[in-house]
């Protein structure tokens, strides 16, 4: 959660207190050709070279991949549990080659229970999601600026966590609170197909917040799918100031074709938004052949894997159930077989994404020395902050980095 301060007179509002500005470090994603370097432990060497085989003499991959899953561990160091989850994607996808049964799935309602006492564990233990919130935040508070009325159009909303700290710096803000604040939440895809309930319960504990803020609110969920949905449906007046926020969201429309995507991000423009926010994971995982696409999420992943070996006990049931139920079901979508809707985990890094929001009309917007200070200042909450870092991507990405590899990247565009 984060607190409002009181801003100096030339400056938007801030959501947390500002400590001396930061300086990122100016970086760029690896690319694959790293990926060999960045992976040197041996068992990931012999995963990259399983991953090269794997096309061109299966046989050979699966011999290699069976020494790989006998060292492999789930319990091991972040190298030995990187490679647990990656050898099962690998095998799995050798095995659809020979036309044997896929591994049985895990029952999807104890996954989808699972998943939210995951998503909770990892943001207790790691600044990724806080760090995404907290800067798109930052980037629609200065955005809307002295605004009496604030419509916030939420593509991917799951519980609204990020609103609550919006809503609280909206109220106390120099100009006064808004007269009225209204969002309206497209479901992400996490929600699974029958979102309203999730919804209905977001709704309730965002309206009891603002009333106890005495803020003027209103939640409107829309629940049709996203490439259904048109300008009529948003209902945007005239007076409101807009901000359209895609959080780790527009990466589930990526596909061989980028038209769905461009497609929401038409519908996004045509709204008149003062800023779109966009959060992403910094990862080419869409484009890339698999040799390529492989080597890109063993080296995302073991990052992610060593951060999380720092939050946590290696005898932790709770990492345990972060690895495998979050990245464990990630690297088997992105790795696995490439058939049907098997491979879903299409992310792209920051230089696709500039791309697509260019060809769509948009412009970047520099993040703020103080968007950037509150992140430098959300890193110190964490044990391992020196091994965090901010990382500046071109034009204006914000990354949050783990040992200057950027993992998550949020940028702000018009």
């Amino acid at each position: 959660t984060a607190a409002t301060a009181a801003p100096r007179p030339e400056a938007a509002p801030a959501l947390l207190p500002q400590p001396a500005a930061a300086t990122p470090v100016a970086c760029s994603s690896p690319s694959p050709s790293s990926a060999d370097a960045s992976c040197s432990a041996p068992i990931l060497q012999s995963l990259l070279s399983c991953s090269r085989a794997a096309a061109t003499d299966p046989g050979l991959a699966a011999a290699e991949l069976a020494s790989v899953r006998a060292a492999a561990t789930d319990a091991g160091d972040p190298s030995e549990r990187l490679a647990f989850y990656f050898a099962d994607a690998l095998s799995r996808r050798l095995a659809c080659g020979t036309g044997a049964p896929p591994s049985a799935e895990p029952d999807a309602r104890f996954a989808s229970d699972e998943l939210t006492l995951c998503y909770k564990t990892l943001n207790d233990a790691c600044p990724y999601s806080k760090f995404a919130h907290l800067t798109a935040n930052q980037a629609i508070l200065e955005a809307t600026g002295a605004a009496t009325k604030i419509h916030i159009v939420d593509f991917g909303i799951v519980q609204g966590i990020q609103w609550a700290a919006l809503l609280q710096a909206l109220a106390t803000r120099p100009e006064g609170k808004p007269t009225r604040i209204r969002i309206t939440g497209v479901p992400s895809p996490l929600l699974g197909p029958q979102p309203a309930a999730s919804l209905a319960a977001t709704n309730t504990r965002l309206r009891d917040f603002a009333k106890l803020l005495g803020v003027d609110f209103e939640f409107v969920p829309l629940l049709r799918p996203v490439h259904e949905l048109n300008k009529s449906d948003f209902l945007v007046e005239p007076d409101e100031a807009v901000a359209v926020n895609f959080m780790l969201q527009l990466y589930h429309l990526l596909g061989d074709s980028d038209e769905l995507v461009r497609r929401v991000l038409r519908l996004a423009k045509s709204l008149s938004p003062a800023v779109v926010t966009l959060g992403e994971y910094e990862v080419s995982l869409n484009r890339a052949g698999f040799v390529d696409r492989f080597a890109n999420a063993l080296s995302y992943y073991r990052s992610l894997f060593e951060s999380l070996d720092v939050a946590m006990t290696r005898d932790s049931p709770e990492r345990v159930r972060v690895e495998r139920w979050m990245f464990g079901e990630r690297i088997q979508r992105a790795v696995g077989p490439e058939e049907g809707a098997d491979r879903t985990e299409r992310m792209a890094g920051s230089s696709e994404w500039q791309t697509l929001m260019e060809w769509c009309g948009f412009e970047p917007v520099p993040l703020s020395n103080y968007a950037r200070s509150q992140a430098d200042l959300l890193l110190w909450n964490y044990d391992s902050k020196y091994k965090y870092s901010l990382v500046e991507l071109p034009p204006a990405f914000l990354s949050l980095a783990w040992e200057k590899r950027p993992l998550l990247t949020v940028s702000a565009w018009r």
